[in-house]
């Protein structure tokens, strides 16, 4: 018989053939054949026990009728966790509790499903997956392909520019691609609060209701925003509540956790009751990857050591970078230069990266922005309060003023009160002992970050 390499690559081909290349690539372009056994079993093996279930629940099926197509013969198929067919981790179990599966109820056709309101640069295809991101877009896809009845509601989170926005308006260009019966909706919440108000002024609050509650997939981007709006807070739970109830998608994206909104629990607990997903930062090999798709969109000839000395001096937001690059291109464009150089690059970002890297950080710039973050006085944060919803944020900071500037640790603890050195000492080997805690790490990040673009 062929060997098994042989076997599975034509049965990829036939799966490749029946599928979109967004599904192929999420769930098939990491598996590997590990065996076939003398009783007739094909063994595959998958990066992390996420793929080996949805691989699984959604594709065995079609596996073993592409088997059957190669070989000629009934072949069962068994999936497995292979370490060896990927570098990923397993995925974290109690991240990917799956929600019961809801019957959908039928939508009638409807032409007017919003698809106009996306962005087509916005697809599954075009977002560029690293260790940042891969899970949240994993995820995102999945509820793309079965709206509904995967992880719902889906919550996703994560500092500004990391790619929330593009996976929401992927998940409504998908699903208006492949389901064009149902009907999308994509809105910030600033959007929905606007419908909400003019309803009231126009009274016609059942039109508001009929538009948001009649969808199959409803995306909203920014729920944060709806704090402190107690009354748009109730129309959405409404909303929600009735989409949920039928079967409906809900999608959601925050620059926070659910827990961290200021809404009422029970707002926040219908938030965090399906499956969160969090964009981390990017590493620098993810932001020179998204650099290099975004110039050949643009067309513009770089050298590679233009794009990496960009990748590695920019901050974590994306679109920040990709501004800084139409920078660099509209100078290229004015100076008719035929490619982008390295001296070309640091003459256009000498005041946006290195100003930003090389300039000094004061002290009391990182204390403003800890005190900001958490909500505190820089009187609490360099007084003697000893809660530790002042200490906490006090040790941040003394952790960031060892990370950020050249100050010697006497200096540091004099200007936090004239604290002795050893105060510092055990600040600093605290927060850095919890960095392994994602919170804390998210914390640390969007704090040095903001210091940053502030310097």
């Amino acid at each position: 018989m062929t060997d098994i390499n042989t076997i599975w690559s034509l049965v990829l081909d036939i799966v490749r053939d029946e599928l979109n290349t967004p599904s192929f690539k999420t769930w098939f372009e990491h598996t590997a054949p590990v065996e076939l056994t003398d009783d007739g079993v094909f063994v595959v093996g998958v990066q992390n026990e996420f793929a080996r279930n949805w691989l699984e629940e959604r594709y065995s099926q079609r596996l073993s009728s592409a088997l059957k197509q190669v070989v000629g013969v009934e072949l069962a198929v068994r999936i497995l966790v292979d370490q060896n067919s990927s570098q990923e981790e397993e995925a974290d179990e109690d991240q990917r509790v799956e929600e019961p599966v809801v019957q959908q109820a039928p939508s009638a056709p409807d032409k007017k499903n919003t698809r106009h309101e996306f962005d087509p640069k916005y697809t599954f295809d075009s977002f560029v997956v690293g260790e940042s991101n891969d899970f949240a877009r994993n995820v995102a896809l999945a509820v793309a392909e079965q709206p509904g009845l995967k992880y719902n509601p889906l919550f996703l989170w994560g500092g500004p520019g990391l790619g929330k926005t593009h996976l929401l308006q992927a998940i409504g260009i998908y699903v208006t691609q492949n389901f064009p019966h149902k009907k999308v909706i994509y809105v910030t919440s600033e959007q929905f609060t606007n419908d909400y108000v003019d309803s009231i002024t126009a009274k016609s609050h059942d039109s508001f209701r009929q538009k948001y509650r009649s969808v199959d997939v409803l995306l909203i981007d920014d729920i944060q925003f709806l704090e402190n709006k107690q009354s748009i807070q109730e129309q959405f739970f409404n909303t929600f509540n009735e989409l949920k109830h039928r079967g409906k998608a809900v999608v959601l994206a925050s620059d926070r956790r659910p827990q961290d909104i200021n809404m009422e629990e029970r707002y926040r607990s219908r938030f965090a009751s399906g499956l969160q997903a969090d964009i981390q930062p990017p590493t620098y090999e993810t932001r020179l990857a998204i650099l290099k798709q975004f110039v050949e969109t643009q067309n513009i000839p770089f050298e590679d050591a233009a794009l990496a000395y960009v990748a590695e001096r920019s901050t974590p937001n994306i679109r920040e970078m990709e501004g800084a690059v139409i920078r660099i291109i509209a100078y290229r464009e004015l100076s008719k230069k035929q490619i982008v150089d390295l001296p070309m690059v640091e003459q256009v970002t000498k005041d946006i990266f290195l100003d930003r890297s090389h300039r000094p950080i004061p002290i009391t710039s990182i204390q403003r922005e800890v005190c900001r973050y958490y909500s505190i006085s820089h009187a609490e944060l360099i007084g003697s309060k000893r809660s530790q919803s002042i200490v906490y944020p006090r040790q941040v900071a003394m952790y960031l003023a060892r990370e950020l500037t050249d100050m010697s640790l006497p200096k540091i603890g004099n200007e936090f009160g004239g604290r002795d050195h050893t105060t510092v000492m055990h600040a600093f080997a605290k927060i850095q002992k919890l960095m392994s805690q994602r919170d804390v790490y998210n914390q640390i990040q969007q704090i040095t970050s903001s210091i940053r673009q502030k310097a």
